[in-house]
C-alpha cells in the first residue's frame, strides 16, 4: 500500500510539474506571438509605438503567466507576491547601471535629436554617428577615433546637430599687407574663398576685419562645410587659394 502511495505522489508530482513548464512554454509562445503580431500590424503607421507596445505588452504576458504557474505550485498569494517583489528589487540593483541607459535611448528614439550618420558635437567631442543601441552611442571623431557614449549622459549634455543645422564653419585668420584699398582686399579673397565654398555644397563664406592699422590689416575669413571630418583639409585649400590669388592680384 505504501508504494502504491508513493507512486500515486510522484504521478501527481510530475503531472504538476508538466503543468508548470506547460504554462510556461506557453507563456512564452503567447508572448513571442503577440509581440511579432504587434510589430508588424503597427509597425507600417507608428514604429515607436509598434515596438514600445510590443515590448511591453510581452513583458506583461510574461508576468502573468509566472504568477499563473506559481499558482499551480498551491503557493499563497502572498507569498507569490514577496517573490515577484524581491526578484523585481534585484533586478534594478542588477542593472542599476543598464536602466538609465535603455530609458535615455527610449527619449533619444522618441526625441531624435540626431541620427546614425548625422555628424555631432557633444562637449568637445566632434564625430559622425555610426551606432545608436540600448546601451551607448559609439561616435566616429574626425581623427576616425570610435568613441562610446552612455545614452544618459546625452540626455544630459548639450548636443549640437552639426548635419541638421547645414555643417560646421571653418576658420582662417591672415594677416594683409595695405598695398592697396581694403574693399579690393577683400572683394579678390571673397573670389577666392567663394569658389570653395561652392564646391563644399553650401555656398557660404564670410570675411569680417579683426584688426586694421596703417601698414595691415588682420582678416577672418568663413568657409562652411558639410563634413566636419574635412575641416584641416578645407582650412588648408582655403589659405593656398587666398594667397594665389592676393599673390596674382600684386604681380598684375
Amino acid at each position: 500500500m505504501e508504494g502504491i502511495g508513493l507512486l500515486q505522489m510522484l504521478e501527481l508530482r510530475l503531472e504538476l510539474l508538466l503543468s508548470v513548464l506547460g504554462s510556461l512554454l506557453a507563456t512564452l509562445v503567447i508572448g513571442f506571438l503577440f509581440s511579432r503580431i504587434i510589430r508588424r500590424s503597427l509597425r507600417r503607421y507608428n514604429p515607436l509605438l509598434a515596438e514600445a507596445t510590443a515590448r511591453y505588452g510581452s513583458w506583461a504576458i510574461y508576468m502573468v503567466g509566472i504568477l499563473f504557474s506559481l499558482e499551480l505550485l498551491n503557493l499563497k498569494l502572498e507569498t507569490i507576491l514577496v517573490f515577484v517583489v524581491l526578484i523585481g528589487v534585484l533586478v534594478v540593483i542588477g542593472l542599476r547601471d543598464i536602466l538609465p541607459n535603455y530609458f535615455a535611448k527610449q527619449i533619444i528614439d522618441m526625441y531624435k535629436p540626431f541620427n546614425v550618420g548625422d555628424w555631432v558635437k557633444i562637449e568637445e567631442i566632434v564625430g559622425k554617428v555610426v551606432e545608436i543601441n540600448d546601451l551607448y552611442t559609439q561616435v566616429v571623431t574626425r581623427s576616425h577615433a570610435r568613441v562610446y557614449i552612455p545614452n544618459n549622459l546625452l540626455v544630459k549634455h548639450t548636443i549640437s546637430n552639426l548635419s541638421k543645422a547645414g555643417g560646421i564653419d571653418v576658420t582662417a585668420r591672415i594677416s594683409v599687407p595695405l598695398s592697396r584699398s581694403l574693399d579690393d582686399i577683400i572683394s579678390t579673397i571673397e573670389k577666392a574663398i567663394s569658389e570653395e565654398a561652392r564646391e563644399e555644397g553650401t555656398g557660404d563664406s564670410e570675411i569680417q576685419v579683426v584688426s586694421l592699422n596703417a601698414k595691415t590689416v588682420e582678416l577672418e575669413v568663413k568657409v562652411r562645410i558639410l563634413n566636419p571630418q574635412r575641416v584641416e583639409d578645407v582650412r588648408s585649400r582655403v589659405l593656398r587659394k587666398i594667397y594665389r590669388a592676393l599673390e596674382t592680384e600684386l604681380k598684375g
